[in-house]
């Protein structure tokens, strides 16, 4: 299969934190897809906003791991996803795995319209990327979140 890389509109930085791109089957969204947002369609809309103009923002991804992961299951309980199964009780804390924690839809977009790799923002941790999601909505508000 060749490599189809969605790139965004920041080739190598976004607000201070490096963009690189990485295989689409090795990141775990954390939200579930949002077929609707504010009583409005949301996902097609989105998916063929990105299928028009291509990728603004790159998703905000964390090299996490497991234990971190069931920490914010914890905290935002069924707003995430159901967390992937892929370690055992002696690397939970080691081996690591992508997430994202701002984009899990355009995550999904990407996958649904051929792509296998995506630019993402490498984040230090899961609250710092849900701090910026403003940031990303912000030039979207009208279209999406009013």
């Amino acid at each position: 299969m060749s490599k189809n890389v969605l790139k965004s509109k920041f080739e190598k930085e976004w607000e201070g934190y490096d963009v690189v791109e990485l295989p689409i089957k090795d990141i775990w969204a954390s939200v579930p897809i949002a077929e609707t947002l504010l009583g409005r369609p949301f996902f097609e809309n989105l998916k063929k906003d990105i299928a028009k103009d291509g990728l603004h923002f790159p998703i905000m991804a964390v090299h996490t791991n497991y234990v971190k992961l069931e920490r914010a299951k914890e905290r935002w309980g069924k707003k995430i996803r159901e967390l992937p199964f892929w370690h055992n009780e002696i690397n939970k804390h080691k081996k690591l795995i992508w997430s994202v924690w701002g984009g899990s839809n355009r995550l999904e977009a990407a996958n649904q319209l051929g792509y296998t790799h995506i630019d993402c923002a490498v984040l230090p941790n899961i609250a710092k990327a849900v701090s910026l999601q403003k940031i990303m909505r912000k030039p979207f508000n009208d279209r999406y979140y009013k």
